[in-house]
């Protein structure tokens, strides 16, 4: 970022430009009365230029603009996601007429709790316990048969666990994330259900990090929303219908919309590295996988084309490694086309 401080400000420089505009006959010499008295606020006028830069991030948002980021949000009716609770459906089985009260707590072997919302009881050998998680997080996203461990034991309960996944958790969103809302809000005119309109509804949804709108796409006044998570790739069930609600609450009447999240396409790369000796094997597949998913997540809905090349270059670049051959993408050596609703993920990446 600029600086706003003309170059060679110091406390002295400031001070012998006072002392020269001294006009009276008077001694301005070092330890003078007239050097004492403009000493002081020569610093003081120097730690007041210190604090022009400190405007600049307040002025012109970028990443490091910190809490100004909400505040200049706000005055357009932009407010960050707080992110989401994931949900899920327990199983419990037991000695029937055990009750199980809300409020109580199950976690996962990670130690991700998860507190019940309603009262139940076992009946017939087991019983259905709808949870919820006790934060906000994509990690509470838990597989099948994950949530299976109770904070305290509880007389009568022999197992429980999610048959399902736990689905609609989300993460708060990021500074970047609100920045992008922000500026598209700015440069995307968004009006009378607009493309720009569609998007900016899309992306006010917990859980959804990017979208693409498909205008007339079964005809006229219907519309699709593809949509991808905060880590741009595809999104579950709850939100997407969290995200089909809200566009529904804003969207013209009658337009007939379809809200989906967009399919993976999943990326492996293989290749045989020759390595210089200053990183191992495993550090250098850490390191491309790292580059590599970077890459995938920026080209989410903005690229349908993933050049060999760039994927070559992305290896090649990764500190440790001298030289590759036989490198392979999808088992091609050709460019990977991306389908129109798809977008693509970070596979399997075997470097030997």
């Amino acid at each position: 970022m600029a600086n706003l401080i003309p170059e060679g400000i110091t406390p002295e420089s400031i001070k012998a430009s006072i002392l020269s505009a001294i006009k009276t006959d008077i001694d301005t010499r070092e330890g003078s009365f007239a050097d004492d008295l403009c000493g002081p606020m020569a610093l003081e006028l120097w730690r007041a230029y210190q604090t022009l830069n400190s405007i600049l991030p307040i002025v012109y948002l970028d990443e490091t603009s910190g809490p100004y980021i909400d505040r200049r949000c706000a005055a357009y009716g932009i407010t960050r996601k707080e992110g989401a609770k994931a949900r899920a459906v327990l199983t419990a089985t037991g000695k029937d007429g055990t009750r199980i009260r809300a409020g109580t707590r199950f976690f996962t072997a990670d130690g991700l709790g998860f507190a019940s919302l309603e009262d139940a009881a076992i009946q017939g050998g087991e019983t259905s316990v709808p949870v919820e998680a006790e934060q906000a997080g994509s990690a509470y996203n838990a597989r099948a048969g994950e949530i299976n461990r109770q904070l305290s034991s509880l007389a009568g309960i022999a197992s429980v666990a999610n048959p399902e996944p736990a689905t609609g958790g989300a993460d708060p969103e990021s500074d970047a994330d609100l920045l992008k809302r922000y500026y598209d809000r700015l440069q995307k005119p968004a009006t009378s259900g607009n493309v720009a309109h569609y998007q900016q509804w899309a992306l006010e949804a917990e859980g959804v990090g990017a979208a693409k709108v498909l205008p007339l796409h079964s005809g006229p006044g219907t519309v699709k929303i593809l949509l991808v998570g905060m880590d741009r790739g595809p999104v579950d069930s709850a939100i997407v219908e969290r995200c089909a609600a809200h566009i529904r609450e804003e969207c013209p009447i009658g337009a007939q919309v379809t809200v989906e999240s967009a399919s993976a396409l999943p990326v492996q790369v293989s290749a045989q590295v020759s390595l210089d000796g200053s990183a191992s094997l495993d550090d250098v597949r850490s390191q491309f996988q790292n580059r590599l998913q970077e890459y995938l997540q920026g080209i989410s809905f903005n690229r349908y084309e993933i050049p060999y090349s760039r994927i070559a270059y992305l290896l090649a670049g990764v500190d440790g490694v001298s030289d590759y051959q036989d490198l392979t993408l999808n088992g091609g050596v050709s460019n990977l086309a991306i389908g129109p609703e798809q977008v693509p993920v970070l596979g399997e990446v075997s470097l030997s």
